[in-house]
């Protein structure tokens, strides 16, 4: 089901998840930095599906935070600025129940049982733990290029981007490997719930979703406890926190959070980092020609992409950002895509170079909900284009750009290419 862009004039609507599907609206995001850092934004009023038919739905507005300085301002006082309130995604939940729902994702959670369940697998997503999954990521990545280069064409989403997280995901969690579509399954449908292509709008569906995916997870967690392996289910299933194991109900939105943004992040920040180096050639060949520029230029991409384009949070306390009152209640949206353009902070915002130092783009958050994933993601990154470098120069697209249709995830759902230099 095809979503209609609301049009504000001439300006491009940034709360209509099908503003996304033609890219970024990164003129507009510059207007609001420019004329007014913290903008109250109308929402877009959108159909969704469930078994009481057809619904129209709206929320009421929120504050779009696009600097830089508003972004970290609001990140750095969680007591003022909650995940928790009313969760951390823009649209509001539709009942209580599934408020609770949400507030059983780490990402929906404030002090102290944040810091609580985040402690579960902090030791996991340690730089040195991560660099220890160094050679069977590079692994994955150079059987994943070598496959797609011999192919007269290939897809970068579904044949190199998709795959590698979703191969990494099975292997740390110790889940069968053909069972990875089932997690790109369930996160498109979760993520992509606005697309027409993936979720539809559909309630129902997406409610299945999480219903199905609970199910494999408490199956899996049910053999784990009965015999331990050495993988990430048998640790979410059996650790202990402050005396306490999670509960079913923990473990499940612990697990399907891990599951997805295990493989969205990534994802679209290396199907973004291909097309950002077709467009920009001259860029391309410096990474080609000196693999020495690798970590620097992922961090550029991550500020190009910014995968993740915003998190909502909701005033508790009657306050103030960036000169702007905001009341208690109201819903404050932190553009993380558009603080990653800021020319207050960023030389040439709009060109990417990928020697660019330093970088202290925002697209991994900032303050207690900095993503847990950033060192995993970085790797996967920066191995997949080692790989693919000797190869790039040659990459030709054969067909359109299929974006996303999400207010949420910068993302691309097919990239289709060639590596035969024709």
């Amino acid at each position: 089901m095809s979503t209609e862009v609301v049009s504000t004039g001439n300006r491009a609507d940034i709360a209509h998840p099908a503003t996304y599907a033609a890219g970024v609206p990164y003129a507009e995001f510059a207007r609001l930095r420019r004329d007014k850092p913290v903008s109250w934004v109308p929402e877009a009023a959108l159909w969704r599906r469930s078994g009481e038919g057809r619904i129209l739905s709206q929320g009421p507005g929120f504050w779009a935070v696009t600097t830089h300085e508003g972004v970290v301002a609001a990140s750095r006082q969680p007591e003022v600025f909650s995940s928790g309130r009313q969760g951390a995604f823009l649209a509001d939940p539709r009942t209580t129940a599934d408020l609770e729902q949400a507030r059983q994702l780490l990402v929906n959670m404030d002090a102290p049982q944040h810091a609580r369940v985040r402690k579960l697998v902090t030791a996991v997503f340690t730089p040195r733990a991560i660099r220890a999954l160094g050679d069977s990521v590079t692994a994955h990545a150079r059987n994943l290029v070598e496959r797609a280069v011999r192919q007269e064409e290939c897809d970068v989403v579904a044949d190199l981007a998709a795959e590698l997280p979703l191969l990494v995901l099975a292997d740390l969690l110790g889940l069968p490997r053909e069972d990875r579509h089932l997690l790109y399954q369930w996160s498109n449908n979760l993520v992509g719930f606005d697309d027409p292509e993936y979720g539809g709008g559909d309630v129902e569906a997406y409610r299945k979703t999480f219903f199905e995916a609970f199910q494999y997870a408490l199956s899996v967690a049910g053999e784990r406890r009965r015999a331990p392996r050495e993988d990430l289910m048998t640790l979410l299933a059996t650790s202990e926190v402050d005396g306490r194991r999670l509960t079913d109900r923990e473990f499940c939105n612990f697990w399907l959070l891990l599951v997805v943004a295990g493989n969205e992040t990534t994802r679209h920040l290396i199907t973004g980092s291909v097309l950002a180096l077709v467009d920009n050639p001259m860029q391309r060949e410096r990474l080609v020609a000196d693999d020495t520029l690798l970590p620097s230029a992922v961090d550029e991409l991550l500020r190009w992409v910014s995968p993740i384009m915003q998190f909502r949070r909701t005033a508790i306390v009657d306050t103030e950002l960036c000169g702007t009152p905001i009341a208690a209640g109201d819903k404050v949206v932190l553009w993380y895509t558009s603080a990653n353009r800021d020319a207050a902070v960023f030389e040439a915002p709009d060109e990417l170079r990928l020697h660019r130092n330093p970088n202290p783009h925002l697209s991994f958050g900032m303050g207690p909900h900095f993503c847990l994933g950033a060192h995993l993601a970085r790797l996967e990154a920066r191995t997949m284009l080692r790989e693919l470098a000797p190869h790039l120069s040659r990459f030709r697209l054969t067909g359109p750009v299929v974006r996303l249709e999400s207010n949420f995830v910068n993302g691309v759902k097919s990239l289709p290419g060639s590596f035969t230099g024709q």
